[in-house]
């Protein structure tokens, strides 16, 4: 992250830019590059020579970074909650943001940290020009697998491509909660006391981090459903709900109605000559998660419209304290229905 265009002098050469925007919905990502930043000072400096301000209150954090260090050295000034970077409002913060830019301290870096930021705005492109825009977007759905077993591995984890594909399903393209599963997954790993070796994750570890509630849909429940085993389906529906309330329901429901809407894009897809490249490109998932469905949608009955008509009467049941439960029995019922003539529900 080096500044193009900046010159020699207090700042240094390989510095990073005086103002840097860190700016996307990637929390983790943000944070990522936060860290790298800090890893820019001299180790003495790590700590002390950082200082956090919020966003509304950036003529502190620019007075901050225009001060002389008592001794010495460079540091971060971190600006979090720029909303006004986004074009909300602040006009008098991005007028100062962009005279401090026209005169910046030489052995500071002001560090803003947005969720969003309008790059059509001025001073954001100043910044760009500068080097200093560093975009933080979350992965797409179908490469978040690949992005958590990159994770893993840096945690000396060995995620396998069902697990990676089944922790992508329960924490969605959510960056910060899937660090926070993996640091999960790194603590309930055993210790094989091997320096460099790294730890395969199971698919008991995966539900003991994930916890019964994305567990059961990160596994069992979908792989029935998409199998046609509907006694397995109707059973680890029951042992998911054993005990819970309606927000339990909810969340089975939303999980249902995932897998009936991406069975449907399938069933759309094959009947129309479509391959599995094709599902995937539909889906826009991982090709492992392509391969289930397209399996399914040419192998396995099932009633994915049916299913989803099921979901919203589902909806309805669980928030009016009606009978939830039977209704999502009525929707495994309807992704696992045989033609007439043929016979259904086993479990395997």
């Amino acid at each position: 992250m080096v500044a193009r265009g900046t010159t020699a002098g207090a700042r240094g050469a390989g510095a990073p830019p005086p103002v840097v925007l860190l700016a996307g919905d990637d929390r983790d990502g943000r944070e990522r590059a936060l860290d790298r930043l800090r890893e820019s000072l001299p180790d003495e400096a790590r700590e002390v020579g950082v200082e956090r301000f919020d966003g509304r209150d950036l003529a502190r954090a620019l007075d901050a970074a225009r001060t002389v260090p008592l001794f010495g050295g460079r540091r971060l000034i971190v600006v979090r909650d720029v909303d006004w970077l986004a074009g909300r409002g602040g006009d008098e913060l991005r007028e100062a943001l962009t005279q401090y830019l026209a005169a910046p301290a030489e052995r500071a870096t002001v560090v803003l940290v947005a969720d969003k930021a309008d790059r059509r705005l001025a001073v954001v492109k100043a910044i760009d020009r500068a080097g200093g825009l560093v975009a933080c977007e979350r992965p797409k759905e179908r490469d978040m697998p690949r992005w958590l077993q990159e994770r893993a591995r840096e945690r000396g984890i060995v995620l396998p491509p069902r697990a990676a594909a089944a922790l992508a399903d329960a924490v969605g393209t959510d960056t910060a909660l899937a660090s926070r599963e993996l640091d999960k997954l790194a603590l309930l790993l055993p210790d094989d006391g091997a320096a460099g070796r790294r730890r395969a994750v199971d698919e008991a570890m995966l539900e003991q981090a994930l916890g019964p509630t994305r567990a059961v849909g990160a596994f069992a429940l979908e792989d029935a459903l998409l199998e046609g085993r509907r006694a397995d389906a109707l059973g680890a529906l029951e042992r998911h709900l054993a005990g819970g309330g309606p927000g339990e329901q909810l969340a089975v429901l939303a999980r249902l109605a995932g897998i009936a809407r991406r069975l449907a894009v399938a069933r759309a897809v094959v009947a129309g000559g479509g391959s599995e490249d094709d599902v995937r490109q539909r889906l826009g998932c991982h090709p492992f998660v392509a391969r289930k469905y397209t399996r399914a949608a040419r192998g396995r009955p099932g009633n994915p419209d049916a299913a989803l008509a099921a979901c919203v009467r589902a909806d309805r049941a669980i928030k009016s304290s009606a009978d939830g439960p039977a209704v999502l029995r009525e929707i495994i019922l309807a992704l696992t229905a045989q033609p007439a003539g043929t016979r259904g529900g086993s479990g395997r």
